[in-house]
């Protein structure tokens, strides 16, 4: 038994040169520590079979932040390597207990004809290496905490754009170009809000900003600038002379989007769309011009939040210019609230005075569908 099971394992000894997937995981706790660590790595890519190609390759690396810089100089000579063995997914993942120190892509940019789906998670990217016009076959990026140091994200071809928990410049705004992508998630990053050249393929879109998005309008305007000097959300960055607005643009062509944000361009593809918190201002103002800026919208979903009481409240109130474009293909509106309070009520005043007709609407509680009756609603309407 002992004799067959040696038989086998020296059968088996050399199939990992022509394994098409590869997962290296450490340095941390490594025997012999990063020195080992690098000469197991740069054996296991070197020893490869020439003619064996590498589909996927993927780096989970948690590191002490003492050998942060050893890893930055070997992971960069790493990512190379399988670079020019044909690697068509490729992940990289770095975890440091110290997060001040990110692992540093080198200035050269990736250049692969198969590459096709790169993941970064907790580098620090450079103009240099996020320009993927020498990657034709890339069309999925996903990025999570990573440090944005360069003002122009770009490729032909990408198609699926993830960025979350990443940082952006604080003074410039970062220029991503992706004329290619059909779906785009940025969620919860910091820093300025990117310029988005024209998506005329976009389909679907996820898009958040927490608290540290340093375009925040600390007046609480959802058009453009508030005009104040001392607002630094509007203010106090460096960026194209023909762009005071404090929105992105390039999402105007998506047919589905999720927006937890403030915004108003016109949205001429969007069919289907989710405002979160955002849109409840003082004076709905946002609700309103979504509903004349998106012609052909079907669904509208609304998940309103308080009023922030910082929140400055304008003069007034935002008058509607008569029924909504969104009125003549709108299909269903749904409100999702914990309960009916003033706010859903302003809600449902907004969206009838807008052309928004009672049976296109459905009020959804925590505790579920709520039934309001015709009669309910119009009385609830008219006495505000």
């Amino acid at each position: 038994m002992r004799c067959a099971t040696s038989v086998l394992a020296h059968s088996w000894r050399d199939l990992w040169r022509s394994a098409p997937a590869a997962r290296i995981a450490g340095s941390k706790g490594w025997a012999g520590g990063i020195d080992a660590f690098r000469a197991f790595v740069d054996g296991l890519l070197d020893h490869r079979r020439r003619d064996a190609p590498l589909d996927s390759c993927d780096f989970d690396l948690e590191v002490d932040p003492a050998d942060v810089p050893a890893i930055d100089r070997d992971g960069n000579i790493w990512i190379r390597r399988a670079l020019r063995r044909h690697v068509r997914e490729l992940r990289f993942r770095l975890d440091t207990t110290n997060p001040r120190l990110p692992f540093t892509l080198s200035d050269q940019p990736f250049s692969s004809q198969l590459l096709a789906r790169l993941e970064l998670f907790g580098v620090e990217g450079n103009a240099g290496v996020l320009d993927f016009s020498r990657c034709p076959a890339l069309e999925e990026l996903k990025m999570e905490g990573c440090s944005v140091g360069s003002l122009d994200m770009r490729s032909p071809s990408l198609k699926h754009l993830s960025i979350k928990y990443c940082i952006f410049y604080s003074n410039y705004r970062t220029c991503l170009s992706f004329p290619s992508l059909v779906s785009f998630k940025f969620m919860t990053n910091v820093g300025r809000a990117p310029l988005l050249e024209s998506m005329p393929s976009l389909a679907r879109a996820k898009v958040r900003f927490d608290h540290y998005f340093d375009d925040k309008c600390r007046n609480g305007r959802l058009d453009d600038d508030c005009g104040d000097g001392a607002c630094n959300g509007c203010h106090y960055y460096y960026g194209p002379d023909d762009y005071d607005c404090v929105f992105l643009e390039g999402l105007t062509e998506a047919s589905h989007l999720y927006l937890d944000l403030k915004w108003c361009p016109t949205f001429s593809k969007l069919k289907t769309l989710v405002l979160h918190k955002w849109f409840v201002t003082a004076d709905f103002r946002a609700l309103t011009w979504f509903l004349h800026n998106t012609p052909l919208l079907e669904n509208l979903i609304l998940i309103p939040s308080k009023v922030p009481d910082n929140l400055i409240k304008t003069e007034g109130s935002y008058k509607p210019s008569g029924q909504s474009l969104a009125s003549g293909h709108l299909k269903l509106v749904t409100v999702i609230c914990k309960e009916v309070d003033q706010i859903v009520l302003n809600i449902l005043k907004i969206l009838n005075a807008n052309g928004i007709h009672l049976e296109k609407i459905s009020i959804k509680c925590s505790g579920g569908e709520l039934s309001m009756s015709p009669h309910n609603y119009i009385c609830a309407v008219a006495n505000m």
